[in-house]
């Protein structure tokens, strides 16, 4: 039991006597009660050292709450001022490093421009990459689409082909995505059908890019309207061709063809791969055949497809 449950119980048992004795004395008046304690009589001494005692221990409890208080408050004190210095520390820290790369920006950042010629300059270039990154479109801000610039009869030529498709692209751009040589050359597949069914005649057949299609129909395969575009551009090479725009390389391959009967002639190479894979050493065309090949010289002939690509009989070759 502690000090002071101690002291209550023995404050209880001393009222709960003198209440016992006022009673007593007033039920009888022959009968008389003395006080189990007397005015003069001394106090117990051990009540008194346990009063004391209790007394000390308030106190020292008190004293001690305020020295672990005062300690707390003084330990709070010293972990903020630490912390508010370590945050003007870091927060000094971040302001160097913003300012060392504001400088070293700076250093890598061109010379500004100070005379009104170098802003013409630059305005003139930006126009430039502009207009180099406008390619994809048909048109330029100075041209513009009219009658003169339109050739009816180039679009009916494909029409009349039974190419009657041409119509039917509305330029989604998935044949210019799949396209093998449009990743590596100029080739744009889009543009040159675009350009057929608006009749721009000299812009399809004296660009060069006309003749980068490698005619592997990947274009056509995935196709969405179903467009003959490999069709397309065989008849616009045909055009091109009879309008005197043709390729060198598909000059040589007509040479290929007067000469041998194949666009793309067998080797040795081509023969023994061709007997690995189980297949005889040439193929029965003109290799096989070799009477066949005079035959093939006489449709050139008649088609006029020598003269169309300058074969030259005597030497086998192009004419100069």
């Amino acid at each position: 039991m502690s000090i002071l449950n101690r002291l209550k119980s023995l404050l209880k048992e001393d009222k709960d006597e003198t209440d016992i004795n006022t009673d007593v004395s007033s039920t009888s008046d022959d009968v008389q009660v003395t006080s189990s304690i007397k005015e003069n009589e001394p106090v117990d001494l051990e009540t008194e050292t346990v009063v004391e005692a209790e007394e000390t221990t308030i106190e020292e409890l008190e004293d001690s709450t305020e020295d672990l208080t005062s300690e707390n408050i003084e330990t709070e004190e010293e972990i903020i001022e630490d912390s508010s210095e370590e945050i003007v520390k870091e927060v000094e820290t971040v302001e160097e490093e913003t300012l060392a790369e504001a400088e070293i920006a700076e250093a890598e950042t061109p010379a500004e421009i100070e005379t009104e010629e170098d802003v013409e300059e630059v305005e003139t270039d930006s126009k430039n990459n502009d207009t180099e990154r406008d390619k994809m479109t048909l048109l330029t801000d100075k041209e513009l689409l009219n009658d003169s610039n339109r050739d009816p009869d180039f679009t009916a030529a494909f029409i009349d082909a039974g190419i009657e498709t041409v119509k039917h692209c509305f330029q989604c751009g998935t044949c210019s995505g799949s396209c093998p040589s449009g990743r590596r050359t100029p080739y744009k597949v889009r543009q040159i059908v675009r350009k057929c069914l608006l009749g721009l005649k000299e812009e399809v057949i004296a660009d060069d890019a006309l003749w980068m299609c490698t005619t592997c129909y990947t274009c056509q395969e995935r196709c969405l309207r179903s467009v003959k575009i490999v069709d397309i551009i065989k008849k616009a090479r045909n055009i091109a061709a009879h309008a005197g725009y043709m390729a060198k390389a598909h000059k040589m391959t007509g040479v290929y063809v007067l000469n041998t009967g194949h666009a793309v002639p067998i080797n040795d190479k081509i023969k023994a791969l061709r007997v690995k894979i189980g297949l005889p050493e040439v193929p029965p065309t003109t290799h096989f055949y070799p009477e066949a090949l005079a035959e093939i010289k006489t449709l050139c002939k008649i088609t006029e497809f020598d003269e169309l690509i300058g074969y030259d009989e005597a030497t086998g070759g192009l004419r100069e």
